[in-house]
């Protein structure tokens, strides 16, 4: 309810030159649907290029709620393809279920990889629909190896990484492709982790989660900043495509062209983030969404007010920084 009433007052605030009230309301920030290249993105990419470039079977990442591990998932896919042109690249949402069923499992990995015909046929013929599928569309596009994101991986126990493992096993014996599995999870994958180490699945262990990576929020300054500064990046965050316009150029065109910029704002957000977190012992990093949601609400209570020499206010960001509901998930979903 509060996005309508927010959204509402954009579209009846009196539009700056060149914007019409519809563009803004669809803008992407404010639809909360940006996809930055953030600190721990690069992080990400640069262990999934090597992890590919050595074709290990795979690896893990575990984070918080709300430290963008979905969005970082597409951010990843579109890098990798940019590497990687030719390697087929899959996302799955690992669901849970009160019970497992191999024949909802095939169907969902199927689903996953985009096939057609995903809800028919038993657990073999699905699991043959899915082998051929992987390995044809790798051959198709001349590569040796495919990556599959699983993420949620939270969510999957030791039944669906043992059919995973058949299924890369046998691609791999049978065609001679590589099946990459990246999980990405909450922080209950270390206790999975754990377990199937004391069942002894170190065949498991050794195919998905030898390698065990934090995906960490943004935890000091400069990283803000320089998550901030995308916004202000007509190469990072340009709209509408072919505009030449930047995220913060669309938004607040009467600061932005007298000079503001949004990463000029980095350390009063992160004087107000620090300042939340200091009945709970301390700040040490932040959920990329809620620097994203905070960032959001700042232009949202902006816009109508834009005019040259706008700069932001410690009022301004410690309001942004409550309505984005960081101060309230601390202890709860997370620890700082």
């Amino acid at each position: 309810m509060r996005e309508r009433v927010e959204l509402a007052t954009v579209q009846n605030a009196t539009p700056p030159p060149g914007v019409v009230p519809d563009d803004l309301a669809s803008h992407p920030v404010l639809r909360s649907q940006i996809r930055l290249p953030t600190p721990a993105i690069r992080m990400a990419f640069d262990i999934l290029a090597n992890t590919a470039l050595q074709r290990a079977p795979g690896c893990c990442f575990h984070a918080y709620p709300r430290f963008g591990k979905t969005s970082a998932v597409e951010v990843l896919i579109n890098q990798l393809a940019q590497s990687f042109p030719d390697m087929p690249m899959y996302s799955i949402s690992a669901v849970w279920h009160p019970r497992f069923s191999e024949v909802i499992y095939m169907g969902e990995l199927l689903g996953g990889c985009t096939h057609v015909m995903s809800a028919t046929g038993k657990f073999e013929a699905r699991r043959t629909r899915l082998i051929n599928f992987l390995w044809t569309q790798a051959k198709a596009r001349g590569s040796d190896r495919i990556i599959m994101f699983i993420d949620e991986a939270q969510n999957w126990h030791e039944p669906e990484l043992t059919m995973l493992r058949d299924v890369a096993n046998e691609i791999a014996l049978h065609h001679g492709v590589q099946l990459i599995a990246v999980l990405f999870g909450a922080p209950e994958l270390t206790a999975l982790r754990t377990n199937l180490i004391q069942s002894g699945r170190i065949d498991l262990i050794g195919r998905f989660m030898i390698q065990q990576y934090e995906f960490h929020g943004i935890t000091c300054l400069d990283e803000l900043v320089t998550t901030m500064s995308y916004y202000d990046d007509v190469n990072v965050s340009e709209y509408p495509v072919g505009s030449a316009r930047c995220y913060s150029e669309y938004l607040l065109p009467l600061a932005y062209t007298s000079g503001w910029r949004l990463q000029h704002e980095g350390s009063r957000l992160w004087d107000q983030f620090r300042l939340a977190a200091q009945a709970s012992g301390g700040l040490g990093q932040v959920g990329m969404l809620w620097v994203s949601d905070s960032i959001r609400q700042f232009f949202l209570d902006q816009i109508e007010f834009d005019h040259p020499g706008l700069t932001g206010t410690a009022t301004s960001w410690a309001t942004a920084v409550f309505r984005s509901g960081f101060k309230d998930s601390l202890g709860v979903t997370y620890v700082t």
